[in-house]
């Protein structure tokens, strides 16, 4: 039998086990009418008369016979347009931080999700359905092409989920950078056309097409602090930028489930995610010298000197490689070329790379103290507390939290060379005549190091601010305030994990990190408080106005005058002893007879904490 010229229902007969017998040209001949004509059935005229499993057996033995058979490949025709039961709404886009930061503060959450904004196709696929955004609320039926995707992520059976069609950019480099003129390019041609070219057949064929779920994977969670942080932002963008898929923002999203209702939609967006849309310049460069480095919490990372390039009117010659993962993943070594993307004043990052002939070889020693590395996640870490990489940067980042702007890394360096510093406290300890004669510095300049470093003694610094400047892991300005607020000041060194798990912006890791190291610093601060330290009172409100006050006993946090400066810069006012007009008595340990009178008078009695949680 001719079976190219054979009436279709001649082949309806052959089983499988009967198409096997035949050659294998024939074989191919068979299977690919039969599956042509079967698709066309299902998918054109909705009329299958065959099994689903019938189905599936004849395309996976045409697959194993001739895997890159067009048949295989080709779009019938569609269903139709598609409905999406929930409209895909648009993202509202902001294109510089400080709209970002007024949305998150305006956002009345503690914790956000940051993903990365794919520069793909948006698709949702819903009960073996997969259809793209479209209008957001009619889409292009593209199932046909769902059983070729490398899906990312796990698609629960219940419920609908969206996600972005993309590519790799290593993948689209090696493979499709001949046919397509970027990888956005790439996903089009390949989901939509009829007819796909044969490299765009390897793609799917190879699994180099991946639909990636949202929320699932690649999303970071942040905290709130971290987000109003512009050194913090820069990271989590330089972060999420070393993903090897081509990305054009982040979007951020609230995820308290009553904040997102409250905030509810427009008929655009979403009110409770917005996408950092970076209007951005790249440029390619070249690789010339990659240094490892060493951070605060001995966190190693890698710096690319390159060849200078301009963008965004700045000339960049250094760019920071984040972590080795990305460094092993990338192959980025010297000679490789990169391409380097900068929006505004954002620190430049390296968006795609071609690997070098020879990588950059992961170090397992300190580059500064030549202790044995460790892995924390994707992290390389030196354990060694006291490698000087680690304490000269400590006692940068102490310092400029609490505003002494004279002490940078490299006077910092210099002074612990010269003078055999060690930790902060040494620096408390120096004299401006051992300033003073030292090159490039002078009377003036020892003067106002001095005085900078001394005035953080004297009701120039918040206690949020010195629990900051301690360094500990991941707490930042917020979470610095809500656990002082929570527990005082003073009660930290004696806080355990379970004490501060449930405080707001909190968790168990966290908690830990907190335990550890305040336990670990705290002697800082015991140091700061023979030396006579004070805090600052912030004016913050008129919270307090039309309140009377009374101050007795021993208190936790703050002296007695801080707390009568409270008051007033509150809007209350203080009272020096106990009378039947009082409103308020803030009682501590010791209180005597103005606990008493009090009592007699009905007076309410409160705690410092209590009356911290009035302001």
């Amino acid at each position: 039998m001719d079976y190219k010229k054979a009436k279709i229902d001649q082949l309806f007969d052959l089983s499988i086990e009967n198409i096997q017998k035949l050659a294998k040209e024939d074989k191919i001949i068979v299977l690919e009418r039969l599956v042509k004509y079967h698709n066309k059935l299902y998918f054109i005229e909705n009329n299958p008369i065959i099994s689903d499993a019938f189905f599936d057996e004849l395309t996976e033995t045409l697959k194993s016979l001739k895997p890159n058979s067009t048949v295989l490949f080709e779009i019938v025709g569609t269903i139709g347009d598609v409905e999406h039961p929930v409209p895909m709404l648009s993202i509202d886009k902001k294109y510089n931080y400080d709209d970002i930061k007024k949305w998150v503060v305006d956002v009345d959450d503690t914790n956000f999700l940051v993903e990365p904004k794919y520069d793909g196709m948006r698709a949702r696929y819903n009960n073996g359905l997969l259809a793209t955004r479209g209008n957001g609320i009619i889409g292009e039926n593209i199932s046909e092409r769902f059983k070729h995707l490398n899906v990312i992520g796990t698609i629960p059976k219940s419920r609908q989920v969206q996600g972005e069609i993309v590519i790799p950019q290593t993948y689209f480099n090696e493979t499709l950078s001949k046919d397509y003129k970027n990888s956005r390019n790439a996903v089009v041609g390949i989901i939509k056309a009829k007819q796909i070219t044969p490299s765009g057949i390897k793609a799917l064929q190879e699994g180099g097409v991946h639909f990636v779920l949202y929320d699932q994977v690649f999303a970071q969670k942040v905290k709130k602090d971290d987000l109003l942080s512009k050194d913090l932002w820069e990271s989590i963008l330089e972060q999420t930028f070393q993903s090897d898929y081509p990305l054009d923002g982040v979007v951020i999203k609230a995820t308290n489930t009553h904040v997102k209702s409250s905030l509810g939609a427009t008929a655009h967006h979403n009110r409770w995610e917005v996408a950092y849309k970076v209007p951005a310049e790249k440029k390619w460069s070249k690789v010339k010298k990659i240094t490892d480095q060493v951070g605060r919490i001995g966190r190693i990372t890698s710096v690319a000197n390159i060849e200078p390039i301009q963008l965004s009117g700045a000339t960049v010659t250094n760019v920071t490689l984040h972590n080795f993962d990305f460094v092993k993943k990338s192959k980025i070594g010297v000679g490789s070329k990169v391409e380097v993307m900068r929006s505004g004043e954002v620190i430049p990052f390296i968006t795609n790379v071609k690997p070098a002939k020879k990588p950059h070889k992961v170090p397992n020693k300190c580059p500064v103290c030549n202790t044995k590395l460790v892995w924390a996640g994707k992290y390389l870490e030196c354990p060694n507390k006291e490698c000087t990489a680690r304490l000269s940067q400590s006692i940068e980042y102490f310092f400029k939290t609490l505003n002494v702007e004279e002490l940078g890394l490299k006077t910092i360096e210099k002074f612990m060379d010269i003078f055999d510093l060690k930790n902060v406290i040494d620096f408390y300890n120096l004299k401006r005549e051992q300033i003073s004669v030292l090159d490039g510095f002078g009377k003036k300049s020892a003067d106002n190091i001095i005085n900078n470093i001394q005035n953080t003694l004297d009701k120039s610094i918040t206690p949020e601010q010195l629990l900051q400047a301690l360094g500990i892991k991941e707490i930042g300005p917020s979470t610095s305030r809500w656990i002082i607020n929570e527990h005082g000041f003073d009660n930290l060194k004696n806080l355990k994990k379970e004490d501060i798990e449930n405080v707001k912006g909190i968790g168990p890791i966290k908690a830990e990190h907190f335990v550890n190291e305040v336990t670990d610093k705290w002697w800082i601060v015991n140091k700061l408080k023979v030396k006579g330290l004070k805090f600052k009172v912030e004016k913050k409100s008129n919270k307090l106005h039309g309140l009377s006050f009374c101050v007795t006993g021993k208190k936790e946090q703050y002296s007695r005058d801080e707390l009568i400066e409270m008051i007033k810069i509150n809007g209350g006012k203080y009272k020096s002893s106990v009378t039947k007009d009082l409103d308020y008595l803030i009682a501590g340990d010791d209180a005597g007879s103005k606990l008493e009178k009090a009592k007699q008078n009905n007076v309410k009695v409160i705690s410092e904490k209590e009356f911290l949680q009035m302001l």
